[in-house]
């Protein structure tokens, strides 16, 4: 059962092609210069970019379809997002940020606890986003993520406002956590050493400059 990615995009000058293959289990991390299409291929996956050519499967299901027009809405596909913002709700408390949508269910429950220990975020559970660090931001936008029932986990970056001590407590978290997910987890990261701790398998995207900026995705390196 894997993630299967046959996807060409194409916007003003700019194409992206993706080709990958990734098994449940793995985390893949994504590397590869500013601007040269990481996010872009975590939309993809989303929901929130369509493939202007080619497909997306996840477990044999389509996701995205070119041919058939087949286009699975980003609420539909069971994808959970971290983006560098954290996206959190600013009007909410920790709590409900965390138990928003479809996590209501784990609330009281072990997993929901767990989470909160991992993520060191028991004595902000009444806060409002508002008025906490950026890096306590990025822990309770990860403790959401983690909890919501899906299939692929996008992480775009999760660590990078986290200063130096937050960060190594939130990698040994994520590592233990993606190790028991079961699913796909995809990181983008500059970082090295969050590369080197979290993934099981690296892709980096190369790029072709001229009149027409030109992206490829592929060619996975099992670590």
């Amino acid at each position: 059962m894997s993630l299967d990615i046959d996807c060409r995009l194409l916007r003003g000058k700019f194409s992206l092609d993706i080709q990958l293959s990734v098994e449940r289990g793995s985390t893949l991390a994504i590397t590869g210069e500013n601007g040269s299409g990481k996010t872009t291929t975590l939309d993809t996956v989303a929901g929130l970019l369509a493939c202007t050519d080619g497909k997306i499967s996840l477990h044999g299901k389509v996701l995205d379809d070119s041919t058939s027009g087949e286009f699975v809405q980003p609420e539909l596909r069971r994808v959970s997002t971290v983006f560098q913002g954290g996206g959190l709700l600013p009007h909410l408390s920790v709590e409900k940020n965390i138990l928003f949508g479809r996590n209501t269910a784990y609330k009281n429950t072990a997993k929901f606890e767990d989470l909160i220990e991992q993520f060191n975020l028991g004595g902000l559970m009444s806060r409002k986003p508002p008025t906490l660090s950026g890096g306590q931001r990025q822990r309770v936008a990860l403790a959401r993520a983690f909890l919501a029932p899906s299939d692929v986990l996008l992480l775009d970056e999760p660590t990078t406002s986290l200063d130096a001590s937050s960060r190594d407590e939130v990698r040994r978290a994520m590592r233990v956590l993606s190790a028991n997910y079961g699913g796909v987890v995809i990181l983008v990261s500059h970082d090295d050493t969050e590369v080197a701790e979290l993934a099981t398998q690296v892709a980096k995207i190369t790029v072709s400059r001229g009149d027409f900026t030109s992206a490829k995705l592929g060619g996975l390196v099992v670590k």
